[in-house]
């Protein structure tokens, strides 16, 4: 399980950011941490670097960086996962992503507004990740509904 903290960016202090983690891990017994809003320049990594040195000695065994675009090459060196892409179905299929060029950490793509019967992990891979997600929602939080194959099966009572 994973604790989610955002991280405004490299903007919100670490005492903050670790303080959370370290709620996630007494209250759910969280074991991994996915730090969202995530900072990708080199400018920042210093931050995060902490960030993971903290994460990892409060026990996080996974630590997935959300930066939603190709960070500086270094953060693959800190963390597990990288959220590399973020956005709409017609984004992701319409062009070529940055390329991920840097080592270590796998690279993750989170797509909404996917299409049923749409084949996105074909799509993911031909783009160099890894891991996705993607779900058919759209709008203001299209991360409230579940993705294809993942939908709770109708009970008795609906009929």
């Amino acid at each position: 399980m994973l604790g989610y903290v955002d991280t405004a960016y490299g903007r919100r202090p670490r005492a903050e950011v670790v303080h959370e983690l370290s709620r996630h891990r007494a209250r759910y017994r969280a074991d991994g941490a996915f730090l969202d809003r995530a900072a990708a320049s080199d400018a920042e990594f210093g931050h995060y670097r902490r960030l993971a040195t903290d994460a990892r000695e409060l026990g996080c065994g996974t630590l997935v960086l959300h930066h939603g675009t190709a960070p500086h090459p270094a953060y693959g060196g800190i963390a597990d996962v990288l959220v590399t892409f973020e956005g709409g179905w017609d984004t992701y299929r319409g062009g070529p992503l940055p390329p991920w060029t840097g080592t270590g950490a796998r690279v993750c793509h989170l797509v909404h507004g996917a299409p049923a019967g749409t084949d996105v992990a074909a799509c993911a891979r031909d783009r160099g990740a890894a891991l996705h997600c993607a779900v058919p929602g759209t709008g203001a939080h299209p991360w409230g509904t579940l993705p294809y194959g993942l939908e709770p099966a109708p009970s008795s009572a609906d009929g």
